[in-house]
């Protein structure tokens, strides 16, 4: 049976209306995020620093879906360390959970598997999500110390499903006093993770590295990092027997149990910012990102521009970053800080919280790439791969998305 002229002609008409909304209307997780978007926190939720605004963490930590913030110094609201849950967009809200851990606590990077505190206990950091405050640790070891920094070894293959290698590293141990004055340390270890059940298995022990860089870097550095794969690690040489203090990138190991590490230089700055965190691998070298000036700063590490800075660009007023950023598996840039916010009308509002950014979509990046005849990674970073990579991180954890 034929239809009748009325309906082809609705039929006909709903066509045409489909085809006139543009590609990115009818299917919005293909849309591109806000080249920066802002995130306010609520006063009531973590408490006010003394500037009168709301508090923000000292040092931060961005888990690789961009969800959680893990936040150091979170102010007697929170306790020392507190998670903030960020939104997947500017619609949504902010949530804030209580932990366990201490100041300078870290997560194992890669994958956030687990989250470890200063004294070598390490918690899971679904049990920190789920139990808060109430979590218990799952086992201990690794670097010790004022500071540690950890990443999971990702690319080491194993028969063994249930074996997590984690590559700890730190400046000289000892109490705050000692910070930045000695050589770094790290610690690789085999841990069998088999659910209710998690113990070492294997441990290197301490290792000193960057020995043989003695004439060249000297034997003290600072501000160190470890990549989110294990296998490199930023620092600045402080008495650098050529040339002045810069941050710098050098290669570790790529086998777990390693006798010795090459602490080859791959990127020198040329700079003193502060820490160089990295990112994930994407078609070229990791991203590295770092905090000058209460500016953020990131460097593509292919060689035509790797002595190339891109600065994040504001759209609110006196935007002033608060402590150093991290990057997402997906490539946008989260950072704490403080902004005003000034409608066309009326007085500007003091404001605290978290700044997103998609590099793929800053003006400069765009330009020199254009210039040089090099293709991005992505145009830009969109809807979907942020939700995608929600998913994927909530999976992992057995969390709710």
């Amino acid at each position: 049976m034929m239809p009748s002229v009325d309906a082809a002609c609705v039929h006909l008409l709903a066509l045409l209306m489909a085809l006139a909304v543009p590609a990115q209307a009818r299917e919005p997780n293909n849309v591109c995020v806000d080249a920066v978007s802002y995130l306010p926190l609520d006063a009531e939720m973590v408490g006010l620093d003394s500037n009168g605004v709301p508090a923000l963490g000292t040092y931060e930590r961005i888990s690789p879906d961009g969800r959680f913030v893990l936040r150091s110094f979170s102010g007697a609201r929170l306790g020392e360390v507190s998670l903030i849950e960020l939104p997947a967009d500017t619609a949504g809200r902010l949530a804030v959970y209580r932990t366990p851990l201490s100041n300078e606590a870290f997560p194992v990077q890669g994958t956030w598997r687990y989250v470890v505190d200063v004294d070598g206990r390490h918690f899971r950091f679904a049990d920190v999500v789920q139990q808060q405050e109430q979590a218990k640790p799952r086992f201990q070891g690794g670097m010790r110390g004022f500071y540690a920094a950890a990443a999971e070894l990702t690319r080491v293959k194993s028969d063994d499903k249930s074996l997590v290698w984690i590559r700890s590293m730190s400046w000289p141990q000892g109490d705050r006093g000692g910070q930045g004055t000695g050589p770094l340390q790290v610690r690789t270890m085999g841990v069998r993770d088999q659910g209710d059940l998690v113990e070492v298995v294997s441990d290197s022990g301490p290792q000193f590295i960057c020995g043989a860089r003695g004439s060249v870097d000297g034997g003290v550095y600072t501000l160190p990092m470890i990549s989110v794969d294990g296998l490199e690690f930023s620092a600045i040489p402080i008495n650098p027997r050529v040339g002045q203090p810069s941050m710098r990138v050098y290669g570790l190991a790529n086998d777990a149990l390693a006798a010795a590490h090459p602490c080859d230089l791959r990127v020198d700055l040329h700079a003193a910012p502060g820490k160089a965190v990295f990112g994930f691998a994407g078609a070229r070298s990791a991203m590295l990102i770092y905090t000058d000036n209460a500016s953020v700063y990131f460097v593509d590490r292919h060689p035509a521009l790797r002595d190339q800075v891109f600065r994040i660009e504001d759209t609110q007023t006196q935007v002033l970053a608060s402590a150093f950023p991290g990057l997402t598996r997906d490539g946008r840039i989260v950072f704490g800080a403080s902004w005003k916010e000034c409608p066309s009308r009326g007085v500007c509002l003091d404001r605290a919280g978290y700044v997103v950014a998609d590099p793929y979509q800053n003006p400069d990046y765009r330009q020199q790439l254009q210039r040089l005849g090099l293709s991005p990674d992505k145009a830009c970073i969109t809807r979907r791969d942020v939700l995608q990579e929600r998913r994927r991180f909530a999976t992992q954890h057995g969390l709710k998305p």
